[in-house]
Parts: structure tokens; C-alpha cells; sequence
């Protein structure tokens, strides 16, 4: 039965629980805004101070006692009820008009006080029911009263700590390092290159430190060595990009570690040794057997030797090795052996030019600082022989049973083995002989032979073609073979033009036996060189196709003339042996060119035996129609028409810079032949403008002429060509700036002072040379020529400074006079370049120092030709 004390005992009993619920709402407040405030003001100190471990745990540790004692009280509260006159009292304090009614009521009904006296159950039932109706209307604020402030308090600390999180950086390592003290975490993070390791004395050790989080101003490295107790410190500063470095010369062992704001590095050891390096390094070179040169030993780990040379290697370390090997830098690797005490041999052959590194590592694997380092190996090819046929050194014409006595010059580095004469008639076999009259002179190799014409049953008409070959002693990939060029011997008429001249001439400029003759000679020159140019064969092509159409416009004219038959079938099977060998020379097939170049060469000369008025077939004639029948032909000479076949040579379009670098060379070739009568001077061991003693009488025997050589006075008994005229002795009268003259130089240069101005000359003569190499173009070949004589005597320029350096005074005036000799030859070509035709003089008969007119002599020839 629900009487009104039991409902005011449940209205009451219902504020009760709204009073404890506001109640421990507020204390979990309160008690979870103290430990933030508390957790925030340790975040600050720790933050700003970066408090040690030991604060930091007594602070945590004051949170946690905070902390249970706050969550003690809940508890306290959710297991003691408020009492029920408690809920009176404070409804009768929200309204003050009720009196006592409310709490007098609640201690009747919570038993505190019984009815007792008359009417007092009646009083105490009246105010039972007034407490439901009034408990039942009015509401006490509790969470006003009891949660707010806890609330706003909470409210207030959480907005600072997530101010703090928001504005400042490495607040969660802050939270960490408050709510967890014992941890790692720390506001600076580091990172330092390298760990430790080890590392060559004198090793510049160069440790980086690399910064996050908060970047202090400085970092400190503390260093302890080997064996020692106290660390010492050096102050690194931070630069802008959050890094420090901190570099030292490695001398002992030890350990270092890195201090940055609140981080504190590991313990990094460093372990110092000394590097392996090579003590003692010695090379013996032993050459191969045929080149007759000594061993030779040496230190220095460059190599310069013949090829096929042996290199023995003997190295020794400072410290025990554990490895050494020789790389090349083609890949292959040679490992030196040990051989006791600390010594690593090997050997190597020299095959080509390369670089090689030694590589070595001490006995624990580690290697040494100079592996990287590389030396050369230079391999000297054994050069093929040099040979040049002196006498007679053109073409000639004979007669069918003449005997021609020839004139053989060779040099080799390393000795010759055989000097031959080739020599067949044009669409014969070939013929060999050997010379064997030799001797040497000067370094050179001088061997004279006769050819016999009539050993070879020869016609009217036919050539004979020859030239010299002489072998080597290279055993090993050899040998080496050269060859001079060649020439021909003519079996003409001796009343029509003599034999072309091709030397210093433009083949364009010639007749066709010229042409094909020189076409002949450059072919056979291709079957012995080594490397031949990339467009060598073009050219020979082209320039058989050029001689073709030459030959094709003859036989043109010659058939409107009517001309014999004999002729026009020559020139046929010239045309057939000219094609050939064009297409040979397109497959750059030489050997399968040179029966077709002398087939075509040897039907010219039938075509002039049948038709003398061709003579050397100079170029197109312009002969007269038919002759009466009646009337026997008369002979009438060629008309040379060059202009109606080439277009006239147009002035090249650089013809200003040509002028100036023509008076370049003649200004310097001016210089170098003053230079090298200073040079001869002081070869002879006197001082410049002192008068030469006169050479000493001939021996007996000496001046006699040999077999071809004509022994008429006023002839040459020296080298030459035979039928020159002999050069004057310097002993007999005197030529200006010769020895027995006072000089023009300046007197008494040191050959340090000749050598510098030498040198001066050569820098003059490439940058000529370069010029030139800008200035020629395609149209002016002479030019171009101009500049490979430069270059040839720049060389010369350089042997000659070379020797003067190392007081070789002889080798360097000869060296010098074949310099000033080029350097004339190159102005030469550049004036016939700009269609001046200067006068050009046979070398042969030029004056020049006795000691050098054969070598000058000879090296004007090889110009010649190579052009």
C-alpha cells in the first residue's frame, strides 16, 4: 500500500542520489584537472629545463600518489549514501518558507525519531505527506552547486595542454618523458656518420652529425684514447642546416661520442693502423732477344720499353702483405706471388699501350691509399725499315741492253736482315735481287746493285717497274717490311719527251703516263704500309676514273681522226685495264689492282710506239683531219689544252690569310736556317765565326768512283744523283754563313740558348701549322701539303732542341738543316697554292753542310712523293 511516508521516503531517498552523483562528478573533475595541471607544469620545467631522470620521477611519482588519492574519495563517495535529512535540509535551503517541516518529517521517516505523544503519529503522517508533495515539486541545483566548478576547473587545465601540444614542438616527447621518465625518448635526435671503424693513421676522420627535433647551438665531442680514464670535450657549432661536422687526423686508438642538447650518443671506437704501402719497388726490362739491348732496371713504376720487352715486378710492403696483384686497364688482373721476407714478385709482357694500378692489403685484408693511383705502360712498336732507291731516284729512260747501276739507302731501329731490289717488266713476273755491296754510314745502311736490261729480253716500249723492299731482324711479329717507291724505266725513242717527272708536281697538271704511273706507284706503296688511310683507296679510285676519262677522250679524238688502228686498239685496252682496276680499288683489293694499273700502263706506251706524234700523251690533241693517202703522215707535236679539260684552278676564297701565312713561313724558314748554321757551328766544336780547319787528306782509295758512278771532273763522288754536279768542299774557298766565313748569329750561344730558341721555333711552326689546317680547304691541296712539310719540320725542330739538351750537338744540326729545308718546301707549296709558281730547285744540287746534303737529299725526296 503506497501510503505518503513511503512516497516522501522515495522523494527524498531520489535526491539523495542526484546530490551523490553531482558529488562525484565534481571530484572526478577536480581530481583529473589537478593531476593535468600538475602533468603540464612538469611538461613546462622538463621542456624548458630539461629536468634530470631523478625529477622526473619523483614528479611522476607525485601524480600517481595525487592520483590514488582522488580515486580513493570516489569511492568513498559511491559507497556512503547522502542521509536523507541531508536532502531535507537542503530542500528546505531552497526554500526558506518551509521551515523545519522537511528535516523534522525526514527523521520520522529515516527512524531517528518516533511518535510518542498524543496526536504526534497524526503530525507525523500530516508531514510525511507534506514532504512527497513538496519534495516531489521542488528540484535542488546540485550540479550547479557541486559539478560545475570541477567541470570549469577541468575545462581550463585541458585547454592549456592542448595549447601546450598545438604551439609547442616534441610535446608528446615531453608527455613521454613526464608519464614515463625511465624511457629513451629525448626532444634532440641524432644521428652520427660514421659509427666508428677503422682507419689509416693520418686519416683525415670527418664525423657528421645530423640534427632533428630541438637543434641545439653547439654540439660536444668527447674523445677518450686507448687506455685512458677522462674524456675530453671540443665544442662543434651547428650550422643553419641542422649539421655539425667535426674532422681529425687519425693517430691513435680510441672512442668518441657525441653530445647534443638532452641526447647523449653511443660509445663509437675508432682503431687506428698504419697503412700498407709499397717500401721498395723494383722493375727489370728485359728487351727481346733480336733488338740487342741491354737489361735495364729501374724504381719508378712508369714504363716505357720496346714491344714483346719483359717486365720482371719485385715489390716489397712496410707492413706484412697479405695481397698485391697488378690491373690493367683492359680487365685482366696479374697477381704477384710472395717470394719470402716480405717480397711479391711477377712478371709481365709489354703488348700494347695501357695503365696498371698496384694493388697491395696488409695481412688483416685491408688495402692501401694509393690503390687508385695509375702508371703508364708505353709498348714501342719495332718501326719497319725505311729505304729510298738515292740513284738514280726517278724515272729514267734506257736503252734495252743498259746496265743501271742503283744507289740503296735503308735504316732500321734495330738492324736490317736483307735489302732486296723488286723489279719486272709491266705484265711479267716478278724478279729479286739482293744487295750485298752494303755498308754503314751515319746509322744508315748504303747498298748499291746493277740492273741489267738485258738479262730481261725487253721491246721497244715496254717498262720496267721497280723499287727496293728491305726486311728487319723482328723476330717476334715480324718482320717488318719496307718499301720505297717505285719507279720505271722507259724503253722510248730517246728522240721524243723524256720520262715525267712526277715528283712536286700535281698529277692533274701531267700527262697520262704521269698519271698512271703515279697511280701504279701509290697502289704498290698500299700492299706494304700497316694502316693505310680510311680514304686512300677512294682516292686512288677516283683518280684512275679521272685518268680514265683522259684516256677516253684520246680515243675519241683519235677515232674521228682515223688515226692507226694499233693506236686505237691500245688505248681500248687501256680503257678495259683502267676500269678494272677502278673496281678493284673499290674493294679495296690493291693485289687484285696492280695487273690491271700495268696492264693499262703498258698499252699507253704501245699506243705511242704505234702513234709517235702522242709523245707522252700530255693531254687531248688537236690533230690534223686525215692525211691524203698519198702522202705519208707527218708527226705533229700535241697542242696542250689543259684549260678544256679541267676548269681553270679559281684563287682560293681565303687567299689573304694564305698570303700571311706564307710570309709566316718564309719569315720562319729565314730563322731556322740561321739557327742551324749556329747548330753546325757549334757541332764542330768551335765557336761561331771562327774559321773551320780544313778536312784532312783523303785516304787512299777515297774519291775513286764505284760501278755507275762517272768519275768526270766536275761531278759529284758523293751520294747523289748521277750527272749532278759535286758540292764544293768546305775546306776549298768559302760560302757566306758557312764555317769558313765569319757567322751573322749572334756569337757564342750556350746550346741551352740554341735549344730554347729552337723550341721558340717549333711553338711558331704548329701554330702555322694549325692556322694552315683552317685556311686550305678542298680547293688548295698544295696547301694542304704546305702543312704536313710543317709538321715534318716541326719534328725536326723538336729532335733538334732534344739533342742540343742532351749536347748530341752533330744529330742536332742535322736535325736542324732538314727543319730549315721543310720549312722552305712548305713556303714553297703555299705560293704555288695562291698560283704564284715560284721557281722550284732540285735539292740535289742546293748547298748545304757536307754532313747533311744526303740526308737533306733524301728527305726532300720522301716529301716529294708523299705528296
Amino acid at each position: 500500500m503506497n501510503t505518503p511516508a513511503d512516497q516522501a521516503r522515495r522523494q527524498l531517498a531520489q535526491t539523495a542520489r542526484r546530490k551523490d552523483a553531482a558529488r562525484r562528478t565534481g571530484l572526478a573533475w577536480a581530481t583529473g584537472a589537478g593531476l593535468g595541471l600538475g602533468l603540464l607544469i612538469v611538461m613546462l620545467l622538463d621542456y624548458g629545463l630539461l629536468l634530470p631522470v631523478a625529477i622526473r620521477v619523483l614528479a611522476a611519482s607525485a601524480l600517481l600518489v595525487g592520483l590514488a588519492a582522488g580515486l580513493r574519495r570516489w569511492f568513498r563517495l559511491k559507497h556512503h549514501s547522502t542521509p536523507l535529512k541531508e536532502a531535507a535540509l537542503d530542500i528546505e535551503s531552497v526554500s526558506p518558507d518551509l521551515g523545519c517541516e522537511i528535516s523534522t518529517a525526514a527523521e520520522y521517516l529515516s527512524g531517528k525519531r518516533t511518535p510518542s505523544g498524543p496526536y504526534e503519529s497524526e503530525l507525523a503522517a500530516a508531514l510525511s505527506q507534506r514532504t512527497a508533495r513538496v519534495a516531489s515539486v521542488e528540484t535542488v541545483p546540485y550540479r550547479q552547486r557541486l559539478s560545475l566548478p570541477g567541470l570549469l576547473f577541468g575545462g581550463g587545465v585541458l585547454a592549456a595542454l592542448i595549447g601546450f601540444f598545438v604551439v609547442a614542438p616534441q610535446s608528446g616527447v615531453a608527455l613521454l618523458r613526464t608519464v614515463a621518465p625511465w624511457s629513451a625518448a629525448r626532444f634532440t635526435g641524432l644521428i652520427v656518420e660514421p659509427a666508428g671503424g677503422e682507419f689509416p693513421v693520418g686519416h683525415q676522420l670527418t664525423v657528421t652529425n645530423r640534427l632533428s627535433g630541438r637543434i641545439p647551438k653547439t654540439v660536444g665531442v668527447e674523445w677518450r684514447a686507448q687506455g685512458a680514464d677522462r674524456w675530453q670535450l671540443q665544442t662543434v657549432p651547428v650550422l643553419s642546416n641542422a649539421v655539425a661536422f667535426h674532422a681529425w687526423a687519425v693517430s691513435t686508438s680510441g672512442t668518441f661520442r657525441i653530445r647534443a642538447g638532452d641526447t647523449l650518443s653511443a660509445e663509437y671506437p675508432v682503431l687506428a693502423y698504419v697503412p700498407p704501402e709499397v717500401a721498395r719497388l723494383t722493375l727489370r726490362l728485359i728487351p727481346p732477344s733480336y733488338a740487342g739491348l741491354p737489361e735495364l732496371r729501374q724504381s719508378s713504376p712508369s714504363i716505357t720499353a720496346l714491344r714483346g720487352t719483359r717486365v720482371l715486378f719485385e715489390l716489397e710492403g712496410n707492413v706484412p702483405l697479405g695481397q698485391a696483384e697488378l690491373r690493367l686497364t683492359h680487365g685482366s688482373v696479374m697477381a704477384l706471388k710472395p717470394a719470402g721476407s716480405n717480397l711479391w714478385q711477377g712478371e709481365l709482357t709489354l703488348s700494347k699501350d695501357a695503365e696498371y694500378a698496384i694493388v697491395i692489403a696488409d695481412a688483416h685484408g685491408r688495402p692501401a691509399t694509393s690503390n687508385s693511383a695509375r702508371h703508364p705502360i708505353r709498348a714501342l712498336p719495332d718501326q719497319p725499315p725505311t729505304v729510298e732507291i738515292t740513284e738514280p731516284g726517278e724515272d729514267i729512260r734506257a736503252d734495252p741492253d743498259e746496265i743501271i747501276p742503283l744507289k740503296v739507302t735503308a735504316s732500321d731501329d734495330f738492324g736490317l736482315e736483307s735489302i732486296t731490289l723488286v723489279y719486272h717488266v709491266l705484265g711479267g713476273p716478278e724478279q729479286r735481287l739482293e744487295v750485298r755491296d752494303r755498308h754503314l754510314k751515319d746509322g744508315q745502311t748504303i747498298g748499291a746493285a746493277v740492273l741489267r736490261l738485258g738479262t730481261l729480253q725487253l721491246k721497244p716500249y715496254d717498262v720496267v717497274s721497280y723499287y727496293a723492299e728491305a726486311r728487319d731482324n723482328n723476330t717476334l711479329d715480324g718482320p717488318g717490311i719496307g718499301r720505297s717507291p717505285t719507279y720505271f724505266i722507259e724503253l722510248t725513242d730517246r728522240s721524243g719527251p723524256p720520262p715525267s717527272k712526277r715528283k712536286g708536281q700535281p698529277q692533274q697538271r701531267l700527262n697520262l703516263i704521269a698519271i698512271q704511273k703515279g697511280i701504279l706507284a701509290d697502289t704498290t706503296a698500299t700492299t706494304t704500309t700497316a694502316r693505310v688511310a680510311t680514304n686512300a683507296f677512294e682516292d686512288l679510285s677516283r683518280r684512275q676514273r679521272e685518268a680514265r676519262e683522259f684516256t677516253a677522250r684520246y680515243q675519241q679524238k683519235l677515232e674521228s681522226m682515223s688515226a692507226p688502228k694499233a693506236a686505237q686498239f691500245a688505248l681500248d685496252e687501256a680503257l678495259e685495264g683502267m676500269d678494272e682496276a677502278a673496281r678493284a680499288l673499290d674493294k679495296k683489293s690493291p693485289r687484285e689492282a696492280l695487273p690491271s694499273e700495268e696492264k693499262a700502263l703498258a698499252a699507253l706506251y704501245r699506243a705511242i710506239k704505234a702513234m709517235p706524234q702522242l709523245k707522252n700523251l700530255p693531254t687531248e690533241p688537236e690533230l690534223s683531219e686525215k692525211p691524203p693517202e698519198d702522202s705519208p703522215p707527218e708527226p705533229q707535236p700535241p697542242q696542250v689544252v689543259l684549260e678544256a679539260i679541267d676548269k681553270k684552278p679559281q684563287k682560293p676564297a681565303n687567299a689573304d690569310e694564305l698570303e700571311k701565312a706564307l710570309e709566316e713561313a718564309k719569315a720562319l724558314a729565314k730563322a731556322q736556317s740561321e739557327l742551324a748554321t749556329q747548330m753546325e757551328e757549334e757541332g764542330q766544336g768551335e765557336p761561331p765565326g771562327k774559321p773551320q780547319k780544313s778536312p784532312p787528306a783523303p785516304k787512299p782509295g777515297q774519291g775513286e768512283g764505284k760501278e755507275g758512278e762517272t768519275g768526270k771532273p766536275g761531278e759529284s763522288k758523293t751520294p747523289g744523283k748521277p750527272g749532278k754536279p759535286g758540292q764544293p768542299n768546305p775546306g776549298q774557298g768559302s760560302q757566306p754563313g758557312s764555317p769558313g766565313e765569319p757567322s751573322n748569329n749572334r756569337p757564342g750561344q750556350t746550346p741551352k740558348a740554341l735549344a730554347d730558341q729552337q723550341q721558340r721555333l717549333q711553338q711558331q711552326a704548329r701554330k702555322l701549322v694549325e692556322k694552315i689546317a683552317r685556311l686550305s680547304g678542298q680547293e688548295a691541296r698544295e696547301a694542304q701539303a704546305a702543312g704536313k712539310r710543317l709538321d715534318a719540320a716541326a719534328q725536326h725542330m723538336s729532335q733538334a732542341a732534344e739533342a742540343l739538351g742532351d749536347g748530341r750537338s752533330d744529330a742536332a744540326g742535322s736535325s736542324g738543316a732538314l727543319a730549315a729545308a721543310g720549312v722552305q718546301s712548305a713556303a714553297d707549296l703555299l705560293s704555288r697554292a695562291l698560283g704564284h709558281k715560284p721557281e722550284r730547285t732540285d735539292v740535289s744540287a742546293e748547298e748545304a753542310p757536307r754532313q747533311f746534303e744526303e740526308r737533306i737529299s733524301e728527305y726532300f725526296r720522301r716529301l716529294t712523293r708523299a705528296q
